[in-house]
């Protein structure tokens, strides 16, 4: 037998080797997950920080410009003021973008009496904007251009009226009239309608067409009168602000045209042309659209 196979020793076991690069390895673990241990604990004693926005998380933000409450419709209440009350009436109600509320014979066409100032008064101050005159202009028996503007609205003062009218052009005002969408005035025969009249009430309230200065200038003109022109329309309203031009023909014609502000700031524009009516069912009618606005 051979002897060279049972006389064979198992070899000794050899020291073991350590490789350096499992030592690496293992040390660059523990130093990562120390570092990230580390962060982690750290971070919670740190203060919260925000993100910072670029407004408050409170600010009011203003409301939209037509966020006013709407208006409530009026027609019913007009419908049952004129089959109540003696005359003929025109009646033209909107809010101040021109929505209707209520309307009577519109489009009917009744002589101006002295409605026809508040279309001299507005073309006479657009014409002071554009620099054509000056309101400084000395123009009628010690008036200047500004004070005739003024006195034929707050005292329906005629022989202003009647000197810039014929002087702004009769025909030339009828057209930028009918321009402005006012299709039943005449500026030489002297005829207008609710509907017209409610329009350049808008056109006045809002400012379009005029500067600042002669807005402001025409609506204290409209506002503070003697109390023969405030017998219709503003003496029916307790609460509101009235601002009107009234025109009338002794007790044929009472027309009352206003721009009615109410205590919420809100403009309603109100245009009543009548025939033997009076300034007394004017003013009722003015209470019972107020009562309806509450």
């Amino acid at each position: 037998m051979n002897r060279s196979i049972y006389n064979y020793r198992s070899p000794k076991p050899s020291k073991c080797r350590v490789n350096k690069k499992i030592i690496f390895s293992v040390l660059a673990v523990a130093v990562i997950i120390g570092l990230l241990v580390w962060l982690f604990f750290s971070k919670q004693d740190m203060p919260e920080v925000k993100e910072a926005t670029t407004a408050p998380q409170n600010t009011v933000q203003a409301p939209p410009a037509n966020s006013q409450p709407k208006l409530p419709d009026l027609q019913s209440v007009v419908d049952d003021f004129v089959a109540n009350n003696s005359g003929t009436y025109a009646i033209k109600i909107t809010d101040e973008q021109g929505n209707n509320l209520a309307v009577v014979n519109g489009d009917k066409p009744f002589f101006t009496a002295s409605i026809y100032k508040l279309y001299v008064a507005y073309v006479g101050y657009q014409k002071i904007d554009d620099g054509t005159f000056s309101l400084d202009d000395p123009y009628l028996s010690g008036y200047t251009r500004g004070k005739c503007l003024d006195a034929m609205i707050r005292d329906s003062y005629s022989p202003c009226a009647e000197k810039m009218w014929p002087e702004l052009g009769k025909e030339k005002l009828t057209t930028q009239l009918e321009g402005y969408g006012l299709t039943n005035t005449s500026l030489t025969g002297l005829t207008t309608s609710a509907n017209d009249a409610s329009i350049i009430l808008r056109k006045i309230a809002t400012g379009e067409g005029l500067s600042d200065a002669s807005k402001n200038a025409y609506l204290d003109s409209m506002k503070t009168q003697d109390t023969k022109y405030r017998r219709g329309l503003p003496a029916g309203f307790n609460k509101a602000i009235v601002y009107n031009k009234v025109g009338w023909n002794l007790d044929q014609e009472w027309h009352d045209t206003a721009i009615v502000q109410l205590t919420n700031g809100q403009n309603v524009i109100v245009s009543v042309l009548t025939t033997g009516a009076g300034y007394q069912n004017v003013a009722k009618l003015g209470t019972a659209i107020e009562k309806a606005l509450q």
